[in-house]
């Protein structure tokens, strides 16, 4: 580089070098401090108002102090009026004059709210279709949801809140194209009231039509109508499109699902019930692991076809390797059937070692379940043959059953995922006889009920479970272990290893005739969806009620609400042992 370039470059970097140095001496802008003056419970509510702006002023001098004030006065105002104070005073305390120094860049607001206006009046009005001698009631109805009456402060809130639930009730039935045709809150600020008018729309009454399915490429459409229970004619309830949405959403054929009605108040008779969808790949492999602190540590792999012969057959088989045990199964679902009948079938080869007994157990059968409002039910036919044996080698010999069963859930509670309130009940019923395929008759009978129940469900919950099972035969020798009972572990009696309470023959731990469980639990909502649980578990197996020793336990856990239902982490301790146990649970188990 020649000395005339070097020279050049240098005295250019010099001229731009006092520019740097005096772009970084220059002031920044200031954040503004704002110190406001106004009675506590209003505190949150105007700190939310003066956010948003805030975040983006800067105060350098007096001029930006008296701009900010400006800007904030109306957001102020805003946000005491969704309170019902419409009359607000709101100043700035301008500092003396002699005042120096940065706390003159301060900005000082006082607040006096003014009375509260309340609800003079209330107007709630319908046009349309509701307004028919048969929908008197439901005139009558829909006006008790209002929140917002009378005499009450006024609220931005329950405002909203009331125009909604009425528009959400009149939506959800009869009323597919409702609409909110009118809405005037009128503030007097003189009188310190403020009157309420609504004007609700319903437009005429819907019935439903037939299907329209859009997206269907490997299923026929008449997949989709195995799921429809809604019959051409019916009224509109947007509740039964919800149960078809969700029908098809918890199938496997689709990954997306849209179900809706054309709301064209011009030709509401038998609206057409459009359904779009979107199939999902046929096949599937699945790689998966896990704890359980019932069976250990384990590994699992499945595969799923969902269109076997082209039929929407579902096939789904697969291997799991617990610790304790390790089991391979293939299970064929059919589509349902349009009464809602739901059938399979199901082949499973299982290997379990519980305690010092090992048992092979090969099984077929065939569960046909259905629904009747609130109760589930299977009835079902199963060929199980059943080897046993110690792990020192004692044969005890194998034994086979053909079972028929009957089950039936009786669901009450007010949330599946986390109930706080309610029951669930259920019973099963299960039968074999020498003359069918059978070594030995007998009668299984099974009965479990779960009550939960609270005050306040954001702080506590108690529940109870309350199990009795009873199996009538004359010896228990030739019966698989399916059909005996056994407890401990988690969901059963709690701080005892997994199925680690039973009889004893000839010094091996199998399962006894007669099984009797209690349960009382209480859960203390701390934060959130973290919450604390103290439990007491009781109960035994034998073969006679006679000698039935019953075991107790005691524990604490942890729990928190997940959107897959409670995760429950338990530490229990049996009352006559001195080591206790961990047990893991997720989910509620029905």
């Amino acid at each position: 580089m020649s000395a005339f370039l070097k020279y050049t470059w240098a005295w250019l970097l010099l001229a731009c070098c006092p520019i740097h140095f005096a772009l970084a001496a220059e002031p920044s802008p200031a954040t503004p401090v704002v110190k406001i003056q106004a009675p506590d419970d209003l505190s949150d509510l105007l700190n939310q108002a003066m956010a948003p702006v805030l975040r983006s002023a800067r105060v350098e001098d007096e001029g930006d102090v008296w701009q900010l004030f400006r800007r904030l006065r109306p957001a102020l105002r805003d946000a005491l009026g969704t309170r019902g104070y419409f009359s607000p005073v709101v100043n700035r305390v301008v500092p003396a004059a002699s005042a120096t120094g940065p706390d003159t860049l301060v900005l000082r607001i006082t607040v006096d709210p003014g009375p509260q206006s309340r609800v003079s009046d209330l107007s709630i009005e319908f046009d349309g279709a509701i307004n028919g001698p048969e929908f008197a009631a439901r005139r009558d109805k829909l006006k008790t949801l209002w929140l917002l009456g009378v005499g009450q402060t006024f609220s931005q809130q329950e405002w909203a809140s009331s125009k909604d639930l009425l528009l959400r009730d009149l939506l959800a039935r009869d009323f597919a194209a409702a609409t909110l045709a009118e809405s005037e809150a009128y503030v007097d600020p003189e009188n310190n009231s403020v009157s309420l008018k609504v004007v609700y729309d319903s437009g005429p009454v819907f019935t439903f039509g037939d299907l329209k399915v859009e997206g269907l490429n490997k299923h026929g459409a008449d997949l989709i109508e195995r799921y429809n229970t809604i019959e051409p004619g019916d009224p509109y309830v947007q509740e039964r499109l919800l149960g078809l949405l969700s029908d098809l959403q918890n199938t496997s054929y689709f990954s997306s699902v849209d179900v809706k009605v054309d709301v064209d108040d011009r030709s509401p008779q038998r609206t057409p019930i459009l359904v779009t969808v979107t199939e999902s790949d046929s096949k599937r492999l699945g790689v998966g692991g896990g704890y359980s602190s019932n069976t250990g540590f384990r590994s699992e792999i499945t595969y799923q076809f969902n269109n076997l012969f082209d039929r929407a057959y579902t096939l789904n088989t697969g291997a799991r390797l617990d610790q304790k045990r390790q089991s391979a199964f293939a299970d064929l679902f059919l589509p349902p059937k349009q009464n809602g009948w739901k059938d399979s079938l199901g082949l499973s080869l299982d290997h379990q070692t519980v305690g010092n007994l090992e048992v092979n157990r090969n099984a077929i059968g065939a569960i046909r379940a259905f629904t009747v409002g609130v109760s589930d039910y299977k009835l079902g036919l199963n060929l199980q043959q059943e080897e046993r044996r110690t792990t020192q080698g004692v044969n005890f010999g194998s034994t086979q059953a053909l079972v028929a069963s009957t089950a039936i859930i009786h669901n009450r509670v007010n949330d599946r995922l986390n109930p706080s309130n309610g029951y669930v009940a259920q019973g099963q019923v299960a039968v074999a006889s020498e003359a069918l395929a059978s070594d030995q008759d007998f009668m299984r009978l099974y009965g479990k009920v779960q009550q939960y129940w609270s005050s306040e469900p954001a702080r506590h919950v108690w529940q109870a479970r309350f199990e009795l099972g009873t199996v009538l035969a004359g010896a228990r020798r030739d019966i698989p272990q399916d059909y005996l009972f056994r407890a401990g572990g988690t969901n059963s009696l709690r701080g005892f290893n997994f199925l680690d309470v039973g009889v004893r023959d000839q010094g091996v731990l199998v399962g006894g005739r007669r099984l009797v469980l209690g349960s009382l639990e209480y859960t203390r909502w701390l934060r959130g969806n973290l919450g604390a649980a103290v439990f007491t578990d009781v109960g035994g197996v034998a073969d006679n009620l006679s000698t039935l020793d019953v075991q107790r336990s005691v524990g604490v856990g942890v729990r928190y609400k997940s959107p897959a239902g409670p995760i429950a982490l338990d530490i229990a301790k049996a009352v006559d042992q001195s080591r206790p146990r961990i047990h893991f649970a997720l989910g509620v188990a029905f």
